[in-house]
C-alpha cells in the first residue's frame, strides 16, 4: 500500500462514522416524505382500479363520479364519495390501496376504539360477518371508528408541511433581519431628522390603515382559510410599506431643503434587538392559543403563526455571525473596492454562515413539529374534522385503556423530531 493510499484509507475510516450516523435519519425523512406526498394513494377508501359492471374505474385518482350506461339504456351514477360502501360494491375485480380507508371515514361497525388485536366486523345483507384481512384496521380504530393508520399516514403530510413552509416564513423574515441588525447595527445608515421622525409617525399611521381598519377582513380571512389569507397579509403588507416609503420620502426631501448634511444613524439593531426581545418574552403557545381564540384553525393559519413567531432565534444567530463576519478582511477588502452593502450582505457574507443557519432551521422544523403536535393536542391546532398526530394523543388522554391510540402517534412525533435533531447536530459538527 502506497502513502498516498494509506492516507485516503486514513481519511474514509474518519468520515465513516459520521456518515453512517446519518445515513439512516436522511433515510427515515425521505421515507416520512413519500409517505406524505403518496399517502392519497396509501390509506384511501376508494379503490385504485375496479371492474364495475364491465366498466373500468379508477376511484382514487378522480374526484368526479362514473356514470355507467347499463344494458336497458338506463344510466347508474357511481358516487366516487360513498366512503365504506365501496367495500360493499360488487365488482368483479377490485384492488384497494394498503390501508383501505380514509381518515375520516367512519366504521361503525367497529366503533368505539377497537384494538389492533380485537376482532372486527363488517355488516352484509344486515348480517355482521368477520372483517377480511384486507379491510382491517391494522392499528385499531378511533372513538368515532376512524382508522388510526390511515390518520398516522395522512398525518405525515400534516407535521411536515407545518415544520417545513413554517420554518421556510421563519427562514426570510429571520435572516433578513438579522443581517439587517448585524451588518448596519447603530452606526452605519445615516438618515436624515426628518425623515427619521416622519418614518416613526408613518409606523403608527400604516398600522391604523393596514390593520386596525381592516381586522374585519383579516379575521374572516382566517376563518374562511385558503388562498384569501395570503392575498389579505399581501395587501396589508402593500399598504404599510407604501405609506413608510410616502413618508420616508417625504421627510428625505425636506432633510434635502433645510440642511442636507444633518443626519443621524438609524438604530437598526436597537429596534429589530427590541422586538426580539419582545417576542421572546411571551410564551409561543400561550400566544398561539389567545389568537386562535379569535380565528378559525387551519393549516395556512398555523404556517403563518408559526412562521412569525419562530424567526427570533434564527435573526439573533444570524445578527451575531454578521457582526462577527463584517470585520473579517474579505469585507473589509469588498468595502474598500466599492462593492455596495447589499451586494456584500448576500454574495458574501451570507454563503460563508449558510451552514449555522442550516443547523438553526433544522432544529426550528423540529419545534415546529413538536409545537404543532402540541396545539393540536389541546385542540387549537389544525381543523377540528382533521385527524392528526396531536389530536389522537388528545383523544387518548381520554382513555388510557386505548393504548394504541398514545403509542402510534407518539412515536411517529418522536421519531421525527429525533430525525431532525439528529441531522442538525450532524450538520453543526462540520
Amino acid at each position: 500500500m502506497s502513502i498516498q493510499d494509506y492516507h485516503l484509507y486514513i481519511k474514509l475510516m474518519r468520515f465513516q462514522p459520521k456518515n453512517i450516523a446519518l445515513k439512516w435519519p436522511i433515510r427515515i425523512f425521505i421515507a416520512f416524505v413519500i409517505l406524505a406526498f403518496l399517502s392519497p394513494f396509501i390509506a384511501n377508501d376508494k379503490p385504485l382500479v375496479c371492474k364495475y359492471k364491465g366498466e373500468w374505474m379508477f376511484p382514487a385518482f378522480s374526484f368526479q363520479n362514473k356514470s355507467i350506461i347499463l344494458a336497458n339504456n338506463k344510466l347508474e351514477t357511481i358516487n366516487y364519495n360513498m366512503g365504506k360502501e365501496w367495500k360493499l360494491l360488487e365488482t368483479s375485480f377490485a384492488i384497494f390501496p394498503p390501508c383501505a380507508y380514509s381518515p375520516n371515514t367512519i366504521d361503525a361497525d367497529n366503533a368505539p376504539l377497537k384494538s389492533p388485536f380485537e376482532k372486527q366486523f363488517i355488516t352484509i345483507n344486515n348480517s355482521s360477518v368477520t372483517l377480511p384481512i384486507k379491510y382491517r384496521h391494522w392499528f385499531g380504530t378511533t372513538q368515532n371508528g376512524n382508522d388510526v393508520l390511515s390518520a398516522i399516514i395522512h398525518g405525515t403530510k400534516i407535521s411536515l408541511s407545518v415544520g417545513i413552509f413554517g420554518m421556510l416564513l421563519a427562514s426570510i423574515l429571520g435572516i433578513s433581519l438579522g443581517a439587517i441588525a448585524g451588518y448596519y447595527q447603530n452606526n452605519t445608515f445615516k438618515i436624515g431628522y426628518f425623515q427619521f421622525g416622519l418614518i416613526l409617525f408613518s409606523l403608527i399611521i400604516a398600522w391604523f390603515y393596514s390593520i386596525k381598519i381592516r381586522q374585519d377582513e383579516l379575521i374572516n380571512s382566517f376563518n374562511n382559510g385558503g388562498l384569501s389569507v395570503i392575498f389579505q397579509l399581501l395587501f396589508s403588507v402593500i399598504i404599510f410599506s407604501s405609506i413608510v416609503y410616502l413618508f420616508s420620502g417625504i421627510g428625505k426631501k425636506i432633510d434635502n431643503l433645510i440642511n442636507k448634511n444633518a443626519k443621524i444613524y438609524f438604530p437598526f439593531d436597537t429596534i429589530i434587538s427590541k422586538l426580539i426581545e419582545i417576542l421572546n418574552s411571551i410564551p409561543v403557545l400561550l400566544l398561539i392559543i389567545s389568537i386562535a381564540a379569535i380565528a378559525k384553525p387551519s393549516y395556512l393559519f398555523l404556517i403563518l403563526i408559526l412562521g412569525f413567531l419562530s424567526w427570533t432565534n434564527l435573526a439573533r444567530i444570524v445578527r451575531a455571525e454578521f457582526i462577527k463576519a463584517k470585520h473579517l478582511d474579505y469585507v473589509m477588502a469588498c468595502k474598500a473596492i466599492g462593492i455596495s452593502n447589499s451586494r456584500i450582505i448576500i454574495k458574501h457574507i451570507l454563503p460563508n454562515i449558510l451552514p449555522v443557519i442550516f443547523v438553526q432551521i433544522v432544529f426550528g422544523m423540529a419545534g415546529a413539529v413538536l409545537i404543532e403536535s402540541s396545539l393540536s393536542f389541546i385542540g387549537v391546532g389544525v381543523p377540528l374534522n382533521v385527524i392528526s398526530w396531536g389530536s389522537l394523543l388528545n383523544e387518548g388522554q381520554n382513555s388510557f385503556s386505548s393504548w394504541w391510540l398514545i403509542i402510534f402517534p407518539g412515536v411517529c412525533v418522536f421519531t421525527l423530531i429525533l430525525i431532525y435533531n439528529k441531522i442538525a447536530t450532524h450538520l453543526s459538527k462540520k
